[in-house]
């Protein structure tokens, strides 16, 4: 087959296969919608160390909370109407030690954040077992919060959440769950406990807000971007097509603008794909001339322009630079490459730029930009498309995060980052950390359709997400990749994807507490849904190391039955939910 046959032939597979999933926005060109079979297969263990705290202790903050004991529990147990009054002393009979519900929510060594949404906990269980008990203990907690139900799933009231965060920032929540079967008001089967273990409740709180893609319920093609606050219980629309107005069909890929006040995000419209500035309040309205010239708005918006990165050291009344990908036959040769845009220029000619690229021939896709201003990281590929996807061929099977220096948007030498561009893997999605010391991003092993031809890094079901220096080191695999072993689902194989950080990591105890957002498909509709993770580091001469990552938790703020994807995770001043 000619190159050109071939490439025609990428185009059509990927259209019909954008078309099925209802994940992507139109295409501008043939680089879209690769990887739907999945590949299963185990995965390693996460990063070094154990900052958890054990059974009953104070747990992973130390000193964290107040000492207690404070009676924010209730002494007596919740029981479900529909249960026998003494269902409690029924379960007082050891029962059996296994055998019992598999706790998916939230998982045990979960690191939740104090301000997060009141806790809740979901399980499954064998098909006998139709009552079930909840323990929840904490050490300086006078009582234990206990549930007896026929559900299977139990949400912490808001204001017991409220007090015990208060109290008990900083402390373990352990918990146990046990199931039986109950017939004619007795228990004729167990209690089998199931899963046991701690849930950490971190000694900080979580920052920001998340605005994030939906492309709605599965076949709608409801395209929008939604956000909510941490702790919020909903979330509320941020921006639409209809909002934005036009021939606009869809609104994607997005970053804040570093006030907050703005999201840089791509739009398409009628055959068209580029960069877009509005504000993030719901209304859609444009900047104002002062914070993004008219110029630089008619500059974003040349077609086959997308994914755009800000820097909040290149964001100022005087100096003002979004970094995005660009195409175009003559400017560009023909390739994607990495351009600068002047914020506040008036001249068309002189403000924009293509940044050097010295050592790199290849094409670009996903740029991130250090927050202070310094260094510009971006996956290299000898195919990429729609400015986040990137493919590799038989004759170059690369696909690697490389850095360049802003330097003043010159650019400069080109450089992959150790331990993100391991040839034996694929790296994509990049995105630095608060203060520049961490860089998450994508990994898998090359794989091939079904039909022999390449996958490309869009939807990857094999993908998991990997933290790595922000100069460059080993990289460690999140604990944030697996499910609950009880569940029986396994990465990779669940689109682990697109991580995003919290805006700041907080301080405590000689720990930094950073905070991680990124899509999933392993819950139980298998669409895509957003997830949130810790990973604690700390310091020693000049040298940052991670000493835990933990599980991910689920949240339960999002529509549940939409598809939710590429998160942005910054200081969005987005409106509460109504």
């Amino acid at each position: 087959m000619t190159a050109l046959g071939a490439s025609f032939r990428w185009l059509a597979i990927s259209v019909l296969l954008a078309a099925a999933l209802g994940l992507s926005c139109s295409s501008d060109d043939g680089g879209v919608a690769g990887g739907t079979g999945a590949v299963t297969g185990t995965g390693a263990t996460s990063g070094s160390g154990g900052a958890g705290g054990g059974s009953g202790g104070i747990g992973i903050g130390g000193a964290g909370g107040a000492q207690g004991p404070f009676p924010d529990f209730p002494k007596e147990p919740e029981i479900e109407a529909s249960l026998p009054s003494d269902i409690g002393s029924q379960f007082g009979a050891p029962g059996q030690p296994s055998g019992g519900p598999c706790l998916s929510e939230p998982p045990v060594d979960a690191l939740v954040p104090k301000n997060w949404t009141p806790l809740r906990f979901e399980w499954s269980a064998p098909a006998e077992q139709n009552v079930f008990e909840l323990r929840l203990h904490v050490d300086n907690q006078v009582n234990d919060l206990v549930v007896y139900t026929t559900q299977k799933s139990y949400t912490i009231s808001a204001s017991v959440w409220k007090a015990l965060t208060l109290h008990s920032a900083g402390h373990d929540v352990e918990v146990t769950v046990r199931g039986a079967k109950l017939d004619s008001g007795k228990l004729t089967a167990g209690p089998f406990t199931g899963v046991q273990g701690p849930v950490h409740i971190a000694p900080v709180a979580a920052p920001g807000s998340v605005v994030y893609w939906t492309s709605g319920a599965p076949g709608s093609g409801q395209t929008a971007l939604k956000g909510f606050s941490i702790g919020d219980t909903s979330v509320t629309t941020v921006l639409t097509p209809s909002v934005v107005g036009g021939d606009t069909t869809c609104v994607a890929c997005h970053v804040s603008a570093p006030d907050g006040k703005h999201t840089f995000y791509t739009r398409d419209g009628a055959n068209t794909r580029s960069v877009d500035v509005r504000s993030v309040d719901g209304l859609g309205s444009a900047p104002a001339a002062a914070a993004v010239s008219p110029t630089a708005l008619s500059l974003l918006g040349r077609t086959k322009q997308s994914a755009p990165a800000t820097s909040k050291a290149r964001y100022s009344a005087t100096d003002a630079v979004a970094v995005t990908v660009f195409h175009d036959a003559t400017a560009t040769a023909g390739k994607y490459e990495l351009i600068w845009t002047d914020l506040h220029t008036s001249d068309p000619n002189t403000g924009w730029g293509t940044f050097a690229r010295t050592g790199d021939p290849r094409q670009v896709a996903s740029p991130t930009w250090w927050h202070d201003g310094s260094t510009i990281a971006y996956v290299s590929a000898p195919i990429t498309g729609e400015g986040v996807i990137a493919r590799i061929t038989d004759a170059d099977p690369t696909m690697d995060i490389y850095t360049i220096p802003y330097n003043e948007r010159k650019g400069g030498p080109a450089t992959p980052l150790t331990g993100a561009s391991d040839p034996a893997y694929w790296e994509y999605y990049p995105v630095i950390s608060p203060g520049d010391a961490l860089l998450a991003f994508n990994r898998c092993a090359p794989r091939k359709e079904s039909d022999g031809t390449w996958a490309d890094s869009y939807n990857e079901p094999t993908g998991e997400v990997y933290v790595v220096p922000g100069k460059g080191g080993t990289a460690v695999r999140l604990a944030a990749n697996d499910p609950p072993a009880c569940t029986q689902k396994t990465s990779p194989g669940l689109t682990n994807s697109w991580p995003r950080w919290a805006p700041t990591a907080e301080e405590f105890g000689g720990k930094k507490y950073y905070w991680i957002v990124f899509s999933s498909t392993r819950r139980d509709a298998s669409n895509p849904q957003l997830f949130v993770a810790g990973v604690v580091t700390s310091e020693s001469g000049g040298q940052v190391s991670i000493d835990k990552t933990y599980p991910a938790i689920y949240v339960t703020a999002q529509v549940v039955e939409e598809n939710n994807h590429t998160p942005a995770w910054d200081v969005f001043q987005v409106k509460p939910p109504q």
